[in-house]
């Protein structure tokens, strides 16, 4: 019970970690369905993919970012935070578990990005998409590195946004040695290509704080 307890209590403090300290003079989206991010590696036998739908995340968006012309906007976005559960990884067999030794779940168990400056990639805005060359904070393993990459953004006719892109990088750059199998045969290798799908509305806020305020109602009530 008390294992239980913790466990949302952790839940809990991860939903309240996104969903607090909104920028000010903004408007903040979360996740929607639909968002979904993997990376795909190589092996001496074969590649692999793993696959997470389950992410907490904020984005703050300029208040006129739902309803303004994107090409106007200097800085269409504020702030982004993701938060990803290691565990939330489906990897498939015997690699999955493998998968969260390697990343050291047990003492890690979430990835994080935090976004930390971009600049919108000249020519890319239109009405309702622009493309921006991005500068953050990625932490694996309990190891924070910087990361740059594009990110491409669009708004759909019903005010979802989605935010696009992939980025390749190290094992070794997060102190993360590539796991082995089969007696060493078996070897993954050390890069490994992220890519992303994120789709964020205003409406799923009012969800996101629903079901934080259940989970700790729950929690009241097992204690």
């Amino acid at each position: 019970m008390k294992r239980l307890i913790a466990t949302v209590g952790v839940t809990a403090a991860l939903f309240a970690t996104t969903l607090s300290a909104q920028s000010p003079n903004a408007v903040r989206l979360q996740l929607a369905p639909g968002s979904q991010l993997s990376f795909q590696g190589t092996s001496t036998l074969h590649g692999f993919t793993c696959t997470t739908k389950t992410m907490q995340a904020y984005v703050d968006v300029d208040p006129a970012y739902q309803t303004a012309n994107l090409s106007t906007l200097a800085h269409p976005i504020v702030a982004v935070q993701v938060v990803i559960p290691v565990k939330s990884l489906s990897c498939g067999g015997e690699l999955e578990n493998n998968m969260f030794k390697t990343l050291n779940a047990a003492q890690y168990p979430y990835i994080i990005f935090k976004l930390s400056s971009y600049e919108i990639v000249s020519g890319s805005a239109s009405a309702t998409s622009f493309a921006a060359a991005t500068q953050g904070r990625l932490t694996i393993a309990g190891k924070e590195n910087p990361i740059a990459l594009t990110v491409n953004a669009a708004r759909s006719s019903d005010g979802v946004v989605t935010a696009t892109g992939e980025q390749s990088i190290k094992m070794s750059e997060f102190g993360i040695k590539p796991p082995t199998f089969m007696l060493g045969t078996l070897r993954v290798g050390n890069e490994l290509k992220v890519r992303f799908t994120l789709k964020a509305t205003s409406a799923a806020v009012a969800t996101a704080t629903a079901e934080l305020d259940a989970r700790l109602a729950t929690a009241a009530a097992q204690h």
